[in-house]
């Protein structure tokens, strides 16, 4: 998978939204990767789902980000997992849980409008 540069605006008001690397087009697909900021908790939940399960969350204690703005996320397949890159920061490194060979495909929820996605 190559490095995945994604721009959402966030919509006024909301109180979460997903952005989710998912292994196939089904309706209830497997998550290699669940990024869930939630602001009505300030926190950012990561997460894995296989078959249907959800795994141990990780958290991170602050949200990067502003209700109503848009911002710039890089998610960065590396050798042990996804490195997370809001802005000109890292945020977060999530260790696979499923391979990386299985990811086909993004999905986004929630109010966030998508400014650009690009595939490098």
């Amino acid at each position: 998978m190559p490095c995945l540069p994604i721009s959402p605006h966030i919509l006024s008001p909301t109180n979460r939204f997903e952005i989710n690397l998912a292994t196939s087009n089904c309706p209830d697909p497997d998550l290699a990767l669940h990024f869930n900021p939630r602001f009505d908790e300030n926190k950012v939940v990561l997460n894995t789902k296989e078959n249907g399960v959800w795994c141990r969350e990780e958290c991170r204690n602050c949200v990067p980000f502003h209700r109503g703005q848009g911002f710039e996320l890089m998610i960065i397949p590396k050798q042990e997992g996804f490195q997370i890159v809001v802005g000109d920061q890292e945020y977060y490194h999530f260790c696979y849980r499923i391979p990386l060979c299985e990811v086909c495909g993004l999905e986004v929820r929630g109010k966030v409008m998508l400014e650009s996605v690009s595939i490098f």
